[in-house]
């Protein structure tokens, strides 16, 4: 019993550490980190249907320089990145997820993705 209150009070006491002395001045899109300008952007892409184009929506974005996070949910049909501003854009992010098959609210693909390819297979039956 004790070891566990001992354990409990150690994992606290660092989460309290780690979490002490951090400022959140980030804003909904933008945030300088030192040199780097960190900024996210959201595309609405309606092709997604299942955890496949998901990972292979993040696979392609991750490829480009700078990516800090991709979410991208097949449910809600947004793909989220957080970028490094100074070397990458979200024209060069919109243009990984079209190569990689999927439309965006602003953008179309020329090569539609797997998922894609089977749904106009079953609308045409």
């Amino acid at each position: 019993m004790r070891r566990n209150i001992f354990v409990l009070f150690v994992l606290s006491f660092s989460l309290f550490l780690f979490s002490c002395g951090k400022s959140n001045k980030t804003t909904a899109d933008t945030k300088n980190a030192g040199n780097e300008t960190v900024e996210t952007v959201e595309f609405k892409c309606d092709g997604m249907f299942c955890s496949g184009c998901e990972q292979t929506i993040t696979k392609e974005v991750n490829k480009l320089d700078g990516i800090k996070e991709v979410v991208a949910d097949s449910k809600a049909k947004f793909v989220k990145v957080t970028f490094a501003g100074n070397v990458t854009n979200k024209d060069a992010i919109r243009k990984a997820i079209n190569d990689a098959g999927y439309d965006t609210e602003d953008s179309k693909s020329s090569n539609p993705h797997e998922c894609d390819t089977d749904k106009m297979k079953e609308n045409n039956q």
